[in-house]
């Protein structure tokens, strides 16, 4: 079957046969400026003043069947609530047709976006063997001492191509984020101390558990994951990681997915050197790359990094079959079978990806979670889901 005609967004936007609409979430309001600035869009403050919400609003009022009316409702209903970085929309100024419709209310990457769901993700594709992320425990927030020990057991994860057992790993925080609850640990001991320790501030805050109980439908597990080691080092002993994007967008009248990867790139270096005799110690500063912990770390394209430039394609292969393979069974349950009454909504999705390398280029996909992006250089796979 031949995919839906493509349209070019930025031609409809300089044009005066067809208007652009778009609703975009605040944090993102800047990106959508500065590439509209030269072209004729209509910013709408809520989705529910979109031409497809006005439309499907007319629709229901006019409907002769009730039933047909509670159907079509139902069979959208994900995507409506919500709140989703960008919807945007195409009219055709002379009959007021929607040409085009896309929504970033997809479901396809939400088993990805937390970190103890990417590696019950990984589990349930049953491609843990495969490596594409580094080996990994999922701990309860309020293990106990004994079960601590009987789960790492009496050594740490590692990668399975480390020679010898990894002193070091790290243990990841459920909710932590730029570098907080990233914690470097050697034993059992260690690792129950530091659950512990948070184990009893969260249950003297019932508000705490109960709101994320509300949000996440679980309390989250903590992330005990092999360190990726021996890394690959740049400018001076720095540790870095690359940060990628990839875009699921559905098809609303079939079976097939378009998937696309960015097309450039980003360096995130570390803005401390690594010890070159650190043994089991690990700076926070020279081990945490996204600048959080450093006012002199760096944020490049590949591009710009000799040791990595000639890397691009192993890189973007590593991605596709990643999620265009071993991933694909996941994010294809999560997309819901086309409904031939709803509207021809393109649903899409961004993941950003947070990647590591060792010193012979395997790469390892430490994160991924939901992000906008604002450029149109990517490459594109199909995927069936068939």
């Amino acid at each position: 079957m031949n995919g839906p005609k493509s349209i070019d967004i930025w031609q409809a936007g300089a044009s005066t046969e067809k208007s652009v609409h778009y609703v975009v979430l605040h944090p993102w309001q800047w990106v959508m400026e500065s590439l509209v600035s030269d072209l004729k869009m209509n910013p709408i403050e809520e989705a529910t003043n979109l031409p497809t919400a006005k439309q499907q609003a007319s629709q229901e009022v006019s409907s002769a069947s009730p039933r047909r009316t509670r159907r079509n409702r139902g069979a959208r209903q994900k995507t409506s609530q919500g709140r989703t970085s960008l919807r945007m929309e195409i009219v055709d100024n002379s009959t007021g047709q929607i040409v085009l419709a896309a929504h970033g209310t997809s479901a396809c990457f939400d088993g990805l976006g937390d970190k103890d769901e990417l590696v019950r993700t990984f589990q349930r594709c049953r491609c843990e063997h495969v490596e594409l992320s580094p080996p990994s425990i999922l701990i309860q927030w309020d293990v106990t001492k004994e079960e601590c020990n009987n789960l790492v057991g009496s050594s740490l994860p590692r990668l399975g191509t480390a020679k010898n057992s990894s002193v070091v790993a790290v243990l990841k925080e459920p909710m932590g984020s730029r570098g907080r609850g990233i914690y470097f640990v050697r034993t059992a001991d260690e690792i129950h101390a530091i659950i512990d320790e948070n184990h009893q501030k969260a249950s003297a805050d019932p508000d705490l558990l109960e709101n994320l109980i509300a949000a996440k439908g679980r309390i989250p597990s903590w992330v005990l994951q092999a360190e990726v080691a021996p890394a690959l080092l740049i400018r001076n002993r720095r540790k870095f990681h690359i940060r990628s994007y990839v875009v699921v967008v559905e098809r609303p009248d079939d079976e097939v997915l378009d998937m696309l990867i960015y097309g450039r790139h980003e360096v995130r270096i570390a803005g401390v050197p690594v010890d070159d005799g650190e043994g089991s110690e690990r700076s926070p500063a020279a081990h945490i790359t996204n600048g959080a912990l450093s006012s002199s770390s760096e944020r490049v394209l590949l591009s710009q990094v000799p040791e990595l430039v000639q890397r691009k394609e192993k890189l973007e292969l590593f991605i596709a079959e990643t999620f265009g393979k071993f991933l694909l069974s996941d994010i294809s349950r999560r997309i819901p079978t086309p409904n031939p009454n709803g509207q021809a909504i393109r649903e899409f999705a961004v993941a950003g990806l947070d990647l590591m390398v060792t010193e012979d280029f395997r790469i390892y996909l430490l994160v991924s979670g939901t992000r906008a992006t604002r450029d149109r250089n990517s490459l594109s796979l199909n995927c069936s889901l068939a």
